[in-house]
């Protein structure tokens, strides 16, 4: 069988560690170039180590392992300039840009009561998660337009679903955001053979569910292994852990040319969950 994307150039933002190195290194394996794209640091707000360097330039030396060109661009999505010139970097190295994924996004837990989040943790979220996609959004179309053929893949959340926990509503916020601004957005590319789609995953596990499951957890007196196990079986259909492969299958159909005829849809990838993340008790 043909590769999916043999020939391909994509972008996948927050590709350091998790989810977002899983895409990159999935749409290597179909035949992608891939550019890697990180804030490369920690944030002040954020709990969870974020993606390092050294993290990044490992993701892309194991895309050149597999036959694959790539490249590894430091870039803080919710800055027009940096994302502007991280688009121009992956034009000048590739001459195109085919598949776009949105991945990068951060969520803050300080404190557990959500009236007491500070603007600045809010400015934050939103900043990250709304504004970045649309920023790589807007800097990214115009090469897709211009061949008139694109993919766009957005990363959600179940959080919009579920009314997701009092402990975020910022995150919930710029998820939703993200939900909308796809199916808008949508519209516009139709005419270009360029489609947006949005996968909204569950709880999957990346460094930000391991800091919840040490957080929620540890509350309990629970390793994060044994509050996700006691998670499943109460609120996924299929009573399994997700991990970042389980998205990344789904992105793949989503950014092949068979998929030319979904676009403006959020897909809800959770396992069948119909529950979410409980704060710690008092």
């Amino acid at each position: 069988m043909a590769a999916r994307v043999e020939g391909k150039v994509g972008i996948v933002t927050g590709a350091a560690h998790g989810l977002g190195a899983t895409l990159a290194l999935a749409l290597a394996r179909e035949g992608a170039s891939v550019a890697a794209v990180d804030v490369c640091h920690d944030l002040p707000l954020v709990p969870y180590p974020l993606g390092t360097e050294e993290e990044l330039n490992k993701v892309v030396q194991e895309i050149k392992a597999l036959g694959r060109r790539a490249i590894a661009i430091k870039c803080d999505v919710s800055q027009a300039s940096e994302v502007e010139n991280m688009v121009k970097t992956v034009i000048g190295e590739f001459g195109k840009i085919d598949i776009l994924v949105n991945n990068a996004g951060v969520v803050t837990f300080t404190p557990f009561t959500f009236w007491e989040i500070q603007e600045e943790e809010w400015n934050l979220v939103i900043d990250v998660n709304l504004k970045g996609t649309f920023l790589c959004c807007k800097y990214a179309i115009p090469h897709m337009i211009a061949q008139k053929w694109g993919r766009i893949v957005n990363i959600g959340s179940i959080d919009v679903r579920e009314g997701a926990e009092a402990t975020h509503p910022h995150y919930c916020a710029s998820k939703g955001g993200v939900h909308t601004m796809t199916l808008a957005m949508a519209r516009g590319l139709g005419a270009y053979s360029v489609t947006m789609n949005c996968i909204a995953p569950g709880a999957i596990m990346t460094p930000m569910l391991q800091w919840a499951g040490e957080a929620f957890g540890g509350a309990q007196g629970q390793t994060p292994e044994e509050f996700y196990a006691d998670f499943n079986r109460t609120y996924t259909i299929m009573n399994r852990q997700l991990y970042p492969e389980d998205i990344a299958n789904f992105m793949m159909w989503l950014v092949s040319e068979g998929a030319w005829t979904v676009t403006g849809e959020v897909f809800f990838i959770n396992g069948g969950q119909k529950g979410h993340l409980q704060p710690p008790s008092d």
